[in-house]
Formats: C-alpha cells, sequence, structure tokens
C-alpha cells in the first residue's frame, strides 16, 4: 500500500535518520509534489460544523476567490495575490477597471476582531511603495474591503474612529449547502462551489484510498489491513474540523492532526504506530486549576485485547494523561497509586472515572465546562448546557465517546 517517496535535496531517506520531526512538501520530489497537487485539488472540501457551512481554512477560502475572482469582482482586476511590501501582506490587491482606484481585500474565514488595524498597515505599506503604477492610479482614494463570515462590533468601533473611514467596506459572505456542495453567497450574488461538504449528518465519508497525499499513504501501508477502514474514516471526521492540519513524522511511525506541530500549536490527535503497538491520542479537558492556562492536555488509551484501535466501538481500559509515549510496563496494579500529573490527573485512571477527574470531583462539572468554553460568553445556550448534561450522566467506557469529546473541545478551543 505505501507509496514510494523519494526526496528533494537528500535531506531524509525513507528509513533513516530525520533532521526533522515532521515531513514537509519539501522533503517530496518534483513527481510527489505534482501528485500531491493532484490530490489536494481533486479533493477540495467545505465543511459541515456547528450548523454551518464554512472553508476549511484561510487558505481554502483564498482559492476559491482567487480561482473565481472575475466572476465575484466583475468590476475589479486582480493585480497580485498575497502581495508582500514591508513586511506586509495583503491577500489580494486589486484596482477598479473603471477609475484603476487601488484596492485591498483581506479574506477572513471566521470573525476577527483586528481588521481595521490591519488593512490600515496595508494601505500605509502600499503607499510608500506604490507597485504596479503602471496599473493602479495612487492619486485615488485606496478602498479597503474586509470579507468575512461575520464582523466583531470593534470591527465598527475601529472604523468610526479612523480617519479613512470612508474608505472602509466590511462585506459578509455565506456558504449553504445545495445538493451536497456550496454555493457562495456574497453581496446578494450566489456563485457555485463545486466541491463536496464534509461532516454533513446524512452523507457517508468519501474512503477512497486513491485520496491520499503521498506521505499519508506511507503511514496507512504500514498499519494492518484490518484497520485501513476505521482509520480512514476517523482521518475523514479529523480533516473535518476547521483548521487541522495532517503531520506525519520522517519515520512514518507519526501522524498528527493539529495546526501545527510546535508547541503552541494546537492538537486534535496522535496516532502512533511503533513496535509496542498501536495507540491513539486526543488532547482533552484535563483538571480546572487556576495557573493552568489552557485545561487541555494529551491523553493515550489503552484498549481491550483485540480492539481495533481506530473505532468508535472499541472498549477502554486506561485512560492515561502522558506527553511521552505510552509505556504499558507503567500500568498500575490492583489497589495502587498511579500518580498525579501537575494538572491533578491520575496518570492511569479508568475510563469511566475520567470525568470526575478532569472535573476535580465535583458532582457538577460546570467548571470544566465553563474553561472547555473559553470566550463564549455566559449566559451558556441551553444547547450547549444540554449536551454537556448529557456528558456528565453518560459512563464513557467506548473510544468514540472520547473521540468526540475531542472534537467538541477542538472546536471551542479555536473560537
Amino acid at each position: 500500500m505505501g507509496l514510494p517517496v523519494s526526496y528533494a535535496g537528500g535531506q531524509c531517506s525513507l528509513y533513516g535518520i530525520a533532521t526533522v520531526p515532521y515531513l514537509k512538501a519539501k522533503h517530496l520530489s518534483t513527481q510527489g509534489k505534482r501528485f500531491n497537487e493532484r490530490v489536494k485539488t481533486a479533493n477540495r472540501k467545505l465543511i459541515y460544523i456547528g450548523g454551518e457551512i464554512r472553508f476549511q481554512s484561510e487558505m481554502d477560502l483564498e482559492d476559491y476567490i482567487d480561482e473565481k475572482f472575475d466572476e465575484i469582482f466583475p468590476s475589479l482586476l486582480k493585480i497580485k495575490r498575497q502581495h508582500t511590501v514591508q513586511m506586509q501582506r495583503c491577500d489580494l490587491l486589486c484596482c477598479t477597471k473603471s477609475e484603476n482606484q487601488p484596492v485591498i481585500i483581506e479574506l477572513k474565514n471566521e470573525e476577527d476582531r483586528g481588521l481595521v488595524s490591519q488593512l490600515t498597515r496595508y494601505r500605509k505599506a502600499i503607499l510608500s511603495n506604490k507597485c504596479f503604477d503602471d496599473k493602479i492610479d495612487y492619486s485615488l482614494p485606496v478602498k479597503m474591503i474586509a470579507i468575512a463570515p461575520g464582523f466583531h462590533k470593534d470591527n465598527y468601533t475601529d472604523k468610526e474612529s479612523s480617519k479613512f473611514e470612508d474608505d472602509f467596506d466590511f462585506w459578509e459572505f455565506a456558504v449553504e449547502n445545495h445538493n451536497n456542495s456550496g454555493r457562495f453567497k456574497l453581496l446578494s450574488e450566489i456563485h457555485e462551489i463545486s466541491y463536496p461538504v464534509f461532516g454533513l449528518p446524512e452523507i457517508s465519508p468519501n474512503l477512497d484510498r486513491s485520496s491520499l497525499p503521498a506521505f499519508t499513504c506511507n503511514f496507512l501501508g504500514r498499519l494492518p489491513r484490518d484497520y485501513h477502514t476505521d482509520f480512514l474514516k476517523l482521518r475523514t471526521l479529523l480533516l473535518s474540523q476547521p483548521k487541522v492540519k495532517e503531520m506525519v513524522s520522517t519515520t512514518y511511525r507519526k501522524i498528527l492532526y493539529a495546526t501545527g506541530d510546535g508547541v503552541n500549536h494546537k492538537k486534535v490527535a496522535e496516532i502512533t504506530n511503533t513496535t509496542n503497538g498501536i495507540v491513539l491520542f486526543l488532547w482533552l479537558p484535563t483538571a480546572v486549576i487556576k495557573n493552568i492556562k489552557t485545561p487541555v492536555t494529551r491523553f493515550g488509551f489503552v484498549l481491550k485485547k483485540g480492539s481495533n484501535p481506530f473505532s468508535e466501538s472499541s472498549s477502554i481500559e486506561w485512560v492515561v494523561c502522558t506527553k511521552n509515549t505510552l509505556n504499558l510496563n507503567e500500568e498500575p496494579q490492583p489497589n495502587t497509586y498511579s500518580g498525579m500529573t501537575r494538572h491533578g490527573m491520575l496518570k492511569w485512571c479508568q475510563p469511566n472515572m475520567y470525568l470526575s477527574q478532569a472535573a476535580l470531583g465535583y458532582n457538577n462539572t460546570f467548571w470544566l465546562l465553563i474553561n472547555l468554553l473559553k470566550g463564549i460568553t455566559p449566559p451558556l445556550d441551553n444547547t450547549t448546557l444540554e449536551w454537556w448534561k448529557s456528558y456528565a450522566k453518560e459512563t464513557p467506557t467506548n473510544l468514540g465517546w472520547f473521540i468526540d469529546l475531542a472534537i467538541k473541545t477542538w472546536n471551542y478551543r479555536i473560537k
């Protein structure tokens, strides 16, 4: 199943010692890059999350706008995408077709408070440089346009206090489902989005192995065939969340789903495949302690013998709070104490004890809920409260409960 991959520059070998922890596009050969680009183009998607359809990332939104630019903005001429000047980079530098008036467009896939200051910085940098002056008439005011699914009230406050108030436009877009693909709505106009929506409850995920990028093919090829289908289901679920990227280690023995692999990057899941076995790790809420900025940490799962490590129905024996590998030699014996983490969690706890541990033993888990939903202004809506009450009543002994919690945690954390 593994796809042969060669590396440009000789920085890494397929099984050799890696110079970086995760593979990057630069490690692919020219052929591999072409393969990945074909896969990416053929498998672009929208995601359904929280009752809304959105682009999977801001880059996907930019790609769509770039491809459909002439259709969406018939009165504008696109000069350059991702134009950088004086350390400032605007998404789209344009001008009007009628008067060559300069236009800066900033695209956001979610609400952002700092749009006015961001666009003002772009304006200053572009006016000081006056690039493409053969196409743009810099004697005219610079029109600054922000396009987003919604605008924070601070944007309007900043706009009102700006001396360039008349030069700002806030355009709100929406993405709607139409026959399981998308429709992009902007300025009362509708534009088709040809790729499918992931995450719709009534739609089965695409588990076609030919849609996998090169590095993921190699990781999958090292898994037992009995696990392939459930791995692909879990992978589809994880990649259906906003901002999630997939990263494969240089040994093809670890795959990470996160915004990046750095310490400060947000992570949702990791899978390791070593001589000690296949282990799924998830980032879940942890005990609420005042000096813990973000009460989320990494947990691994010890499943009952013979269980599929990717199946939602698999039964769990232990939930292990760890930053490192999961060492079965550390499994506590009956009536022994496994030790505590700095979060106040037992290092090894039985699955039906996880929630009370994470809530520091409180009968209700309200304070854990508040920290999980950090950034959401109380009072909490009834739907969220009812969801949490259902979690508090359940006895989480199967893997699917924890996967669902990790997904919900991810989506609340990225707000």
